[in-house]
């Protein structure tokens, strides 16, 4: 198997770096446009947080090589809701929707070798902090939006001196309206020199600079919002053929946080679980233990922000309080590695590897992740 994985990993590293060659950077400011921030904020986000909480639905095959294979499906109930209603992406509708925004379940089946059913497994995730989807609602009530304010006055006067003075036919009028309306509405950050040809040079003076000024202060709002916190709490369970609810569960927290870098998208990974297994397919009757990892994850190869390469290096400590395996310890230190790769816009190849500093043996965990789009793009 260790073979297989290294095979798998490093030709798809190869693939990605022919394909998608290129440092991280920074945002393209044509794409700048506070309509389209719910978007853009979604697409930058690491694989390594849309596998904690998703912005849709997720589908996933967790341990393909291993011995506990399972099918999960997560839905966003958020996303759900803006799926059938793209007002509540409205910012004054968005706020409204903090329960529904921070809340997902989880669903699914697992499987044996032989890809079999076995049980069912389920749980729910509650983002009790989530800044960085909070945030994004209050950016037009900000400094860049004061300044998008100005700049829009600025093209609309412009707009009425073409007409007065250039005396337009009624068919030109129309298409620059609609030119000058697309802009206004996206609120899109447009330079003098891509303003349409008829009032660029009727703009005022302090146009360009206000312009600028947009561009410079949305960016930095931008990587403001995208370095804010997420915590989550979950809970999850399984249920199989001759057991009862809750012989297995696992309680879980998970703190995310980036970190302002030039060079690339930084996250800090903090994670706990506690697991309870009863099952009378082991030696023992009850096992619990507790563990606690802490990484950080790197956007390895990333093109206008959106990641196709992740490592999270990260370090773990576990705790076997009860169900104590034959040669095994009650304290267990653990030197891992998470690779993520993305293989399609939304398809991504994530592969655990644990090594157990312990007794120097290696473990590996590859699964496949899906994630499809919240809101329909035009």
């Amino acid at each position: 198997m260790k073979n297989f994985i290294q095979k798998i990993i490093l030709s798809l590293f190869f693939l990605n770096v022919i394909l998608f060659s290129a440092q991280n950077g920074k945002t393209n400011q044509d794409s700048l446009s506070s309509a389209n921030l719910y978007n853009f904020l979604q697409e930058t986000k690491s694989g390594n947080w849309k596998d904690v909480f998703t912005d849709f639905m997720q589908a996933s095959l967790k341990d393909i090589t291993g011995d506990k294979k399972a099918l999960q499906f997560k839905a966003n109930l958020f996303s759900l809701k803006s799926k059938a209603d793209n007002d509540l992406l409205i910012d004054y509708n968005y706020t409204k929707e903090k329960f529904s925004r921070n809340f997902q379940i989880e669903v699914g089946l697992d499987l044996d070798n032989d890809y079999k059913f076995k049980g069912f497994n389920y749980g729910f995730d509650w983002a009790i902090v989530n800044k960085r989807d909070s945030t994004v609602a209050s950016l037009a009530k900000t400094e860049p939006g004061k300044l998008f304010d100005f700049m829009s006055s600025d093209i609309v006067v412009a707009f009425q001196k073409y007409r007065n003075d250039a005396k337009p036919s009624e068919e030109e009028i129309l298409q620059l309206k609609e030119k000058i309306d697309k802009i206004l509405a996206e609120k899109r950050y447009v330079p003098k020199d891509k303003l349409p040809k008829e009032i660029a040079n009727l703009v005022s003076a302090n146009y360009d600079q206000i312009s600028t000024d947009f561009a410079s202060l949305f960016q930095k709002q931008v990587d403001s919002i995208k370095r804010q916190p997420l915590l989550t709490i979950g809970f999850k369970s399984n249920f199989r053929k001759d057991s009862k609810f809750f012989d297995e569960y696992n309680i879980n927290m998970v703190y995310l946080q980036g970190i302002k870098s030039e060079k690339t998208n930084l996250e800090i990974d903090f994670r706990n679980h506690y697991k309870v297994t009863d099952s009378i397919s082991m030696a023992v009757y009850k096992r619990k233990e507790f563990a606690s990892q802490l990484g950080l994850n790197i956007s390895v190869i990333a093109k206008n922000e959106v990641s196709f390469l992740e490592v999270k290096p990260n370090f773990e400590f576990r705790r076997i309080f009860s169900g104590l395996i034959k040669d095994e310890k009650y304290n267990q230190f653990f030197a891992n590695a998470d690779v993520r790769v993305r293989i399609l816009k939304n398809l991504w190849l994530p592969l655990i590897l644990k090594y157990n500093v312990d007794n120097g043996k290696l473990f590996g965990f590859l699964n496949v992740s899906f994630n499809f789009d919240a809101v329909k793009k035009e």
